[in-house]
């Protein structure tokens, strides 16, 4: 039997490596590689695991630490300050998604409960895949991609409270059952939140100098609150939810995450490849099925989201991208399906299971490519659209007034830009700023700052925001993160819109910043060759014997830490 194990985690390793490579080489998420191997060592595939049942007792372990390190992750104090747009949208597209996922498996055939599961798996969206996207595009800090994850971790709320009630789901007198879940699920929550605000950090303090001992006491309350989760007749993954979220605050939290992260990868990738196995063979119905369910998550997002951010004041750009970013399946509506088919007797069936992987499958993979093109598609649909309800706000804050010529203008604001921003104030030059960041607006007026929202990538915004009677144009956002343009592109729409300008713009290397010259720059600044010089001045002092002035450096850096933006 021994050998038997060892041999199918071995199987299952190898094919989810296996399949990550190619997954990398087509830039899909891993999560659906492993899904695939488990497929293809499967029952509906080669059949080369012979003990499947003991694959799945240990993923559930790599479960709990996957929800373990997500309510690691989840920041309680930016849920309660994600603000009116996210808890908003968060909250109609939940409900919108739900129901319009149950109106839709109802018309294909599904009834009761495998309905109902079916709009919950709609309803979710990955905060695995999405935050892996857009890290990877430098996006996190946008408009778009802090209320992307706002929306996410509010859903992650939603996701825990399904799963409080999930238990009580099929019972004779639903209603008292659910009332009696939600007031256990409220009971398990508010005795961890005690336990971890006055007698962990007392514990943690006390082991904080043996790194195995703070790891093994992490482990220890998750598997504790685990316990207390299923003695409670709740699941193994809300307990650990909830251990992970208790914790969250603690200054222990990035440390634990690090350690575990290894060992969650591990489990994690035989939970996903056994969800692969679970699998059965999809009939042309189910696959049909999975497509049209695939519509209605895509649906989803464009109906509930987008106009639900606009009505809350934020524009057509910021509601599309917010919606393409979250037009995936999540691993939640796998979760909530496999303890759905876990139960006795079972909520729904096995080709419910293999509907909801399959979705995972088909969404994923497209949402991947949406988000690839997502600045693209947002000038196809934004381009030709007029007023929104946040220019209409924004020009009762003067934007006829911003929009004046004035001598210097800085075409997107993000780090170099804003730090120009207080030494041109110093100066005293006329400058103003054009960039889509609304957050960064509001800062910007609190300083006085000339700012008009616009989306540099069009000529048109750069037209209308008044270029073409400035005399130094500065670009300072570096091709990684320009979306929908890049540095060479944008000079030369500069360009035509004003010959005369001095035209100051950044570059990555030397090769890139000659381009620029040849495109028409003024002048380019090399970022890295300016660190460079700096770098080599300390050194040479260093191996001089002169000693830098730490002191005065520390006090320029609190005196620009005040004016940051």
């Amino acid at each position: 039997m021994h050998s038997h194990l060892l041999q199918d985690i071995g199987l299952s390793i190898i094919a989810a490596t296996v399949l990550a490579y190619i997954a990398q080489f087509f830039r899909q998420p891993l999560l659906l590689a492993y899904l695939v191997a488990g497929v293809i060592i499967g029952p509906i595939g080669f059949r080369w695991v012979q003990e499947q049942d003991n694959i799945q007792s240990l993923a559930e372990i790599g479960l709990a630490f996957m929800l373990f390190i997500v309510g690691l992750e989840i920041d309680l104090k930016k849920l309660l300050t994600a603000g009116k747009p996210a808890l908003a949208a968060t909250l109609v597209q939940v409900v919108g998604s739900v129901i319009l996922g149950w109106i839709v498996a109802t018309a294909l055939g599904y009834t009761g409960l495998p309905a109902m599961y079916l709009g919950a798996a709609v309803a979710f969206s990955s905060t695995m895949i999405v935050i892996k996207l857009l890290t990877d595009r430098g996006e996190m800090d946008t408009l778009p991609g802090r209320l992307t994850l706002a929306i996410l971790l509010l859903q992650d709320v939603f996701a825990i409270i399904a799963l409080a009630v999930q238990p009580s789901l099929g019972q004779d007198l639903p209603i008292g059952a659910i009332a009696l879940a939600g007031i256990k699920g409220l009971a398990l929550l508010a005795g961890a939140l005690l336990v971890s605000r006055y007698v962990l950090p007392l514990l943690f303090r006390f082991v904080s100098m043996q790194p195995e001992l703070l790891l093994l006491s992490a482990l220890t309350w998750c598997f504790t609150v685990c316990f207390a989760a299923i003695w409670m007749d709740f699941s193994l993954a809300m307990g650990a939810l909830i251990a992970g979220m208790s914790i969250s605050t603690l200054p222990y939290t990035l440390d634990v995450v690090a350690k575990i992260r290894s060992l969650r990868d591990f489990f994690v990738t035989l939970f996903f490849v056994s969800l692969g196995m679970l699998m059965a063979k999809p009939t042309g119905g189910v696959l049909a099925h999975a497509a049209i369910l695939s519509a209605v998550v895509l649906a989803s997002r464009f109906l509930f989201i987008w106009p639900t951010l606009r009505l809350l004041g934020q524009d057509n750009r910021v509601g599309l991208l917010s919606s393409i970013h979250l037009s995936q399946s999540s691993e939640f509506g796998l979760l909530i399906a496999l303890l759905g088919i876990s139960f006795s007797p079972a909520h729904i069936t096995q080709d419910v299971v293999s509907l909801v992987v399959i979705m995972l499958v088909i969404t994923s993979t497209f949402s991947t490519y949406l988000v690839k093109y997502s600045h693209a598609l947002a000038r196809l649909v934004v381009r030709g659209s007029e007023a929104t309800p946040l220019k209409d706000r924004l020009s009762t804050h003067g934007d006829d007034q911003d929009a004046q010529p004035a001598d210097v203008m800085l075409i997107g604001c993000y780090r170099v830009g804003a730090s120009l921003v207080p030494r041109l104030l110093k100066k005293g030059v006329n400058f103003s700023v054009v960039d889509f960041n609304i957050v960064l607006h509001d800062k910007l007026r609190e300083r006085a700052v000339r700012c008009i929202y616009g989306d540099i990538s069009h000529a048109d915004t750069l037209e209308h925001a008044g270029v073409r009677d400035a005399k130094v144009l500065v670009c300072t956002v570096s091709d990684d993160f320009l979306r929908g343009v890049d540095n060479r592109r944008l000079l030369q729409m500069l360009r035509r819109l004003n010959p005369k300008a001095a035209i100051v713009v950044t570059a990555q290397s030397a090769r890139h910043a000659l381009q620029l010259y040849e495109a028409g720059a003024d002048h380019v600044v090399l970022n890295r060759e300016l660190a460079a010089n700096h770098a080599i001045g300390i050194i040479e002092s260093v191996l001089e014997g002169r000693s830098s002035d730490k002191r005065a450096h520390i006090a320029e850096l609190e005196a620009i830490r005040v004016e940051e933006i």
